[in-house]
């Protein structure tokens, strides 16, 4: 049986807890507890160490998510889970002031990890920042040169989750091919 090891990274309150518990239906191991952060203050709960969720796929194989803590304080998790992925989604928060430069630090993150690694941005809560710089991001979102997908993604909805895995899983396979054919 072929896994997939996906890790999905972005900043607190970008939805990477809900986006894992939604593609997983509820089905989640998850290390979250009271939020004591100022900056994140309106948030009620937040991930100390990791969500995860084992996801049997309608075609044998089986899908390993790990969604990381998005506190800097716990950045030194985020190597150890990228360790062994073939892929990852980056989640940025609309919202967020310095959308751009949070891209290029997650991209400096993930650089490392190189061309084994298929990468794909997500944009979250878009609904409430109608006039976000959409464009200006997806032309930041490169990686040694090439262009990420980039899509928007209410992370509480489940198709829309599925939808960005099966954009990743398509990366995931250009990658194995590439690899394979030089």
């Amino acid at each position: 049986m072929r896994e997939h090891k996906v890790v999905v990274l972005g900043g607190m309150g970008s939805g990477k807890s809900t986006l894992v518990r939604s593609i997983a239906a509820g089905a989640v191991v998850d290390t979250d507890v009271a939020n004591s952060d100022r900056a994140g203050a309106d948030k009620a709960s937040t991930t100390v160490a990791l969500d995860y969720a084992d996801i049997d796929l309608p075609n044998g194989e089986r899908l390993r998510l790990y969604g990381t803590p998005g506190q800097q304080r716990f950045d030194f998790l985020w190597p150890i889970l990228l360790q062994g992925a073939r892929g990852a989604v980056l989640l940025l928060d609309a919202r967020r002031a310095g959308v751009a430069a949070e891209l290029d630090a997650y991209l400096q993150v993930l650089r490392p990890f190189g061309p084994a690694l298929a990468l794909v941005v997500a944009v979250t809560h878009l609904d409430q920042v109608p006039a976000a710089a959409l464009d200006d991001w997806a032309e930041r979102a490169r990686f040694d040169g090439q262009p990420l997908p980039l899509l928007a993604v209410d992370a509480r909805d489940r198709e829309q989750g599925l939808l960005l895995m099966d954009v990743l899983m398509s990366e995931m396979e250009a990658h194995a091919l590439v690899a394979a054919h030089g």
